[in-house]
């Protein structure tokens, strides 16, 4: 069954600060995505990264008292680093796997890296593939399954990195979250999905026209057309809204979390006129 989820960094202005400190608390925002439709959310990592274990089994016991889950949680672990760092972030990850557990989480959505391919020489290269390797063994253990995010900047830079890093891992809990690397062809994106079929197990919706995020429906891909190759691949994983219009704002005091939860709003019920048309099962 699909699943339609929202991605709580799409309510944070915070989120490209080199800090990363939330703006809002991610308790705060779980009456406020319910009202706006959604019972199934994707925890940007720093919603829960900055709380102690007593907080986020609060989150836990909150979201279950709303009929909120917590089924995807997105991490952004180094994994190019050695020595102390390279412990410091391990146990910062197996923290974020700590977490996703308490939260009842199926699945966590890796930023494979922070660096590009052409920016890794050969040891870095091979550090962050057996970092990899350790974070697919540990989610194996905890029943979670690992899709890696395609992305600039990432060990997923391109379709072609991303092909052979699946082949290298050879790892069965190891899938892709599906985000197109140019939002603004359609044909692109349909050719890229392609290369995956079955392993997409996660989409990332982002509505971009021109340069600026907007609504999914006005959007420069056709997202109908996307949904229908999933379906058509056999997709039955979770559609996850990343971004909305106002997600993105030049000062935190400008954003309005009001406006982006009705804009949020607009793309769940898009999303779910594209699967009721097709007859698609499915959960928002």
């Amino acid at each position: 069954m699909i699943r339609i989820l929202i991605n709580t960094i799409a309510f944070d202005p915070n989120r490209w600060t080199a800090e990363k400190i939330p703006h809002y608390k991610l308790a705060d925002l779980l009456q406020p995505i319910l009202e706006a439709g959604f019972h199934f959310l994707e925890v940007w990592q720093y919603h829960i990264s900055t709380e102690d274990e007593d907080s986020v089994r609060e989150i836990q016991q909150l979201g279950d008292g709303l009929g909120l889950s917590f089924p995807v949680i997105g991490a952004y672990p180094k994994l190019h680093l050695q020595g102390d760092e390279r412990d410091r972030e391990w146990e910062q990850f197996a923290r974020i796997v700590d977490y996703a557990t308490i939260l009842g989480a199926d699945k966590i959505k890796l930023f494979v890296g922070t660096k590009g391919t052409a920016d890794l020489d050969e040891r870095d290269f091979s550090r962050s593939v057996e970092f990899l390797g350790q974070i697919l063994e540990q989610g194996e253990k905890n029943g979670l399954m690992i899709t890696g995010e395609l992305h600039k900047k990432t060990l997923l830079d391109s379709t072609a990195a991303a092909q052979k890093l699946i082949r290298d891992i050879g790892a069965s809990n190891f899938h892709i979250c599906f985000q197109p690397y140019d939002f603004h062809s359609t044909t692109r994106a349909l050719d890229d999905m392609a290369l995956f079929g079955e392993r997409i197990k996660h989409v990332h919706y982002q509505g971009r026209r021109d340069k600026e995020i907007d609504l999914l429906s006005a959007s420069d891909i056709d997202y109908a057309a996307v949904t229908d190759a999933l379906i058509q691949q056999g997709f039955r994983g979770d559609m996850s809204i990343e971004f909305v219009k106002g997600s993105v704002v030049d000062q935190p005091d400008r954003f309005s979390l009001a406006v982006a939860m009705e804009h949020a709003r607009k793309d769940r019920v898009y999303l779910e006129d594209l699967l009721e048309q097709r007859n698609v099962t499915f959960r928002s």
